[in-house]
């Protein structure tokens, strides 16, 4: 059987409140509703997403799935929980900085209790971020890497596989899904469990940890962490990210 709570439960988990007012909209006007969205919507997830709502509709009315929908989408807007911080690597002042980057990464991995992305340009195998990530792996987490590759982009020069032992799902941006030549997969994002995210300038170096000049911003709670998470994994549903 399925329950319309719990599918409502676990899309709210995976999507941002736009997309949960859509899916409401829909849900509200029935089966031909989300038929008509699902036809039309450009993201496997929404339209998966129509699917299950379709099949709930075998079990509540349009009314109170499109109610429940629409409950969540507004809790997730008006959530009073989020925690933005700054990140920084490099020469300290009198100003104040509430966390460094090397020890932000390790610690999001360490409290990780499902899921980790990791996004890099350039990526070294570090002692203590590889640490984290293998005493993550050890708990179970899924741990989904995308990292660039001399393969897709000429230019990026290091040729090896960063973290060679660890239990991670690869992925890749190839050089056939790129608009042009010499495109680099050049985003650096930590995502936790959908509910944390750090975005920044740091490359998974020990330059990068130590010596250099980063700044990120490190997102607590809301939306953003959620969509970041979802528009990464819809990239690799469509093909534009493949498995290596």
């Amino acid at each position: 059987m399925t329950d319309p709570i719990t599918t409502v439960q676990a899309l709210a988990r995976e999507l941002p409140s736009q997309d949960l007012y859509a899916l409401s909209v829909a849900a509200g006007g029935g089966i031909d509703r989300l038929r008509d969205l699902r036809a039309q919507a450009s993201s496997n997830i929404i339209r998966r997403a129509c699917s299950q709502l379709i099949a709930c509709l075998a079990h509540c009315s349009p009314d109170y799935l499109a109610g429940a929908l629409a409950a969540v989408a507004a809790a997730d807007t008006s959530r009073k929980d989020q925690a933005i911080d700054v990140v920084w690597t490099g020469p300290h002042t009198r100003i104040t900085s509430s966390r460094l980057t090397a020890h932000s990464i390790t610690t999001l991995i360490d409290e990780a209790r499902h899921e980790i992305w990791l996004v890099s340009y350039a990526t070294h195998t570090e002692p203590r971020i590889t640490a984290a990530l293998k005493a993550a792996a050890g708990r179970g987490i899924q741990i989904t890497l995308l990292l660039e590759r001399n393969t897709d982009n000429p230019s990026y020069s290091f040729r090896g596989i960063p973290f060679p032992h660890l239990d991670a799902t690869r992925l890749a941006w190839p050089a056939a899904r790129r608009s042009a030549r010499h495109t680099s997969l050049h985003a650096k994002i930590l995502v936790t469990d959908g509910s944390t995210a750090l975005v920044g300038s740091a490359n998974i170096t020990g330059a990068a940890m130590e010596t250099n000049l980063e700044c990120g911003i490190l997102l607590r709670g809301g939306p953003h962490p959620r969509a970041i998470r979802a528009h990464l994994a819809a990239l690799h549903e469509q093909g534009d990210l493949i498995r290596c």
